[in-house]
């Protein structure tokens, strides 16, 4: 730890003399650099005798998997005070769609860059008796400084996918220390605890509450507008491909072709990982011949291609489907939630590697609900047989959310924890 604390004095140095630099040329990094230094906060105070829980999300997914957790605290335990940070843009923006407007939590804000300056100003103004940090912003100082104060930290919904576990083995002495700081690890499955314990994690500190994920709510008012914004008809086919990475997109504007000329009234929403990355794309799929817009730009007729461009927006759109793709399957970047379209009783189909949500596909292909594809062709072909049977689109749709209905319960397990352990 303390050499990790010498690199990142280091850093710190280099960051503040890099400052104007940082300032002019990187957009993405101006929205929150002062913010996350600690050098232009406006954190209110905490009034005297209340209960302050600080929560933290790395982005737009944990952001949205911890939704129904702030709910229940707010709902029982309204008379804490919630603070909610995020560290990237993307997700702060998710946090003010779900929690400003319904006055869910108290204020939010960035989290701190892992500099000892920034941690101590910022932990010092927001003045938090108990952190909760969602599945996997792990940092080493900030970790330490809670320590120091006394005050607990808990590592909810976590998650060590088979890569990650791997990477940390290699340096399994400095990330027991780090992971030791918590207070308690509550973790997805049963996979994940022997992860952790065979990182030095003591057994008495790990607990398994299950997936946030199985809790999601559904969003009927957003489902009912993107409906009527797209103009679905009855005789419409929707596919919703979500959360695809570079070199899919191909795949599925091929796919797509290969079918159309059987379901004319199919459409393909297509939700990049980035939305930023759908206006390069948007001339692309005009190139070959096919009708696109954007979302935030649909006319009352659509086209063939939907690009979703609008952060957020993804998880609602599969409400809509009549098949769900889930990207970064067919590329090598372990894959996305495919709990979204199950939560919707909507059949899923992957590519195969999934091995960032290994859990939650393998629980929906076991149950019968989902299919997983090993090339362009086969789900090409798979998509064809989905497509035209309604019949099995339904009974998939069925299965899946089966297995959504039977694994919820985490936000539950994890309130009880947080009650046992003084947090709420």
């Amino acid at each position: 730890m303390m050499l990790y604390s010498l690199m990142m004095n280091f850093f710190m140095a280099v960051f503040v003399l890099s400052l104007p630099l940082i300032y002019l040329f990187s957009e993405k990094r101006r929205a929150n650099l002062l913010l996350r230094s600690g050098l232009g906060t406006a954190w209110k105070a905490k009034p005297p005798g209340e209960k302050r829980i600080w929560i933290h999300a790395l982005s737009v997914g944990e952001v949205r998997s911890v939704v129904p957790l702030v709910k229940a605290l707010k709902d029982q335990y309204g008379q804490a005070g919630i603070v909610f940070t995020a560290s990237t843009r993307t997700g702060l923006e998710t946090a003010r769609q779900f929690f400003l407007k319904p006055g869910m939590v108290d204020q939010l804000g960035y989290f701190p860059f892992d500099f000892g300056y920034s941690v101590r100003k910022i932990a010092t103004l927001i003045d938090p008796d108990a952190v909760i940090i969602v599945e996997t912003d792990i940092w080493p100082n900030f970790l330490c400084e809670m320590k120091q104060r006394r005050i607990p930290v808990v590592l909810i919904n976590a998650r060590l996918s088979e890569r990650s576990f791997k990477g940390y083995l290699r340096f399994k002495r400095f990330f027991s220390t780090v992971f030791s700081c918590f207070t308690e690890i509550m973790v997805q499955s049963p996979m994940d605890a022997d992860r952790f314990q065979g990182l030095g994690i003591r057994p008495e500190k790990i607990q398994v509450t299950g997936n946030l994920k199985f809790d999601q709510a559904v969003e009927d008012s957003f489902i009912s507008s993107m409906g009527a914004q797209l103009n679905i008809q009855a005789q419409t086919l929707v596919l919703v491909a979500g959360s695809t990475h570079e070199g899919e997109e191909d795949i599925l504007l091929r796919v797509y072709q290969t079918l159309k000329p059987k379901y004319p009234n199919l459409i393909m929403i297509l939700a990049p990982r980035d939305p930023r990355r759908c206006h390069a794309l948007l001339p692309h799929i005009l190139s070959m011949g096919l009708s696109a817009s954007l979302l935030s730009q649909t006319p009352s007729l659509p086209g063939e291609i939907v690009l979703v461009d609008e952060m957020g927006a993804l998880s609602g759109l599969y409400a809509l489907c009549h098949a769900a793709y889930i990207g970064g399957s067919l590329v090598s970047e372990g894959g996305h939630n495919p709990l979204e379209p199950a939560a919707f009783s909507k059949p899923v189909l992957f590519g195969p590697d999934m091995s960032d949500f290994l859990l939650a596909s393998t629980l929906l292909k076991d149950h019968g609900g989902s299919k997983q594809v090993g090339s362009e062709t086969e789900l090409a072909h798979e998509l064809g047989l989905l497509l035209g049977n309604p019949d099995l689109q339904n009974r998939m749709g069925r299965l899946n959310h089966e297995v959504f209905l039977n694994h919820s319960g985490a936000v539950q397990k994890i309130v009880r924890n947080l009650e046992r352990l003084h947090i709420v």
